[in-house]
């Protein structure tokens, strides 16, 4: 995934470097917990960094407005312990006592411990952010908040959950690498509303033919089957479609 991000940064003109972990997670949370140490390890190699999950795209210039300390909040606004997304981040040294306090704050709650049982599962799942949200008030931070927005196209935040875009999207933080381990239906249609560049609802007129596998936008469908899946995980993952709406919500993945 790195090198779609990489090829953003080249095409922008931004150093970029990526931390690799040698490490299996058992839990998505669990590897979450990593987020702060990764950046303060980017901050004490480089200075100011913007971290970013590996699977992020830049699709605009990060603008001159944006200063550390600075990280992302779901949009819809969420409760406190997942109002922040710590899938993008900017940090820079004046961040180390905060940035050491979420650690400290994850080590000593044993957050990355938990089995996959001991926690919330979506919506509104318990997170690294948690510790975040902790850090930042006992420090009393004040950080920018630019918004990742999870259901509204016509936002005018600037990040976008998914791989969907319009003009104020600087980032785009996707989420259809989770596709090869997702098999219920209705969590896989909602990968495909947040992923499919153009109007989900097209999905429906094209499962309603009766022609060959067709590609569009990064996407395979298979109408006479009735099946679907991104480009890079089709035909091994293909997924059933459904007709059913489905909601998404900042309170979920």
């Amino acid at each position: 995934m790195f090198k779609n991000l990489q090829a953003d940064c080249e095409r922008f003109g931004y150093p970029s470097h990526l931390y690799e972990i040698d490490q299996d997670y058992s839990s998505l949370l669990q590897a979450w917990c990593n987020h702060p140490r990764i950046i303060r390890q980017g901050v004490e190699d480089f200075g100011t960094v913007l971290y970013m999950d590996v699977e992020c795209r830049i699709v605009a210039p990060i603008p001159e407005s944006w200063q550390a300390p600075l990280v992302s909040i779901r949009w819809p606004e969420q409760k406190f312990w997942i109002r922040y997304n710590s899938g993008t981040v900017m940090a820079d040294e004046s961040c180390i006592p905060w940035l050491d306090a979420w650690i400290r704050i994850i080590d000593e709650w044993k957050l990355g411990d938990l089995a996959r049982e001991d926690h919330v599962h979506w919506p509104g799942d318990l997170c690294d952010e948690l510790g975040m949200a902790a850090a930042l008030s006992a420090f009393g931070v004040r950080v920018q908040t630019p918004r990742l927005e999870y259901v509204d196209r016509d936002t005018d935040a600037e990040l976008a959950r998914g791989l969907w875009s319009n003009r104020h999207t600087i980032i785009q933080h996707p989420t259809q690498h989770h596709w090869p381990k997702e098999a219920d239906p209705v969590e896989c249609k909602k990968l495909f509303v947040q992923n499919y560049p153009g109007n989900p609802l097209d999905a429906t007129g094209i499962f309603s033919g009766d022609g060959d596998v067709q590609t569009h936008l990064g996407w395979v469908f298979n109408p006479e089957q009735r099946t679907y899946a991104p480009t890079e995980f089709w035909p091994e993952h293909a997924r059933p479609w459904i007709e059913e709406t489905v909601q998404l919500t900042s309170a979920q993945r």
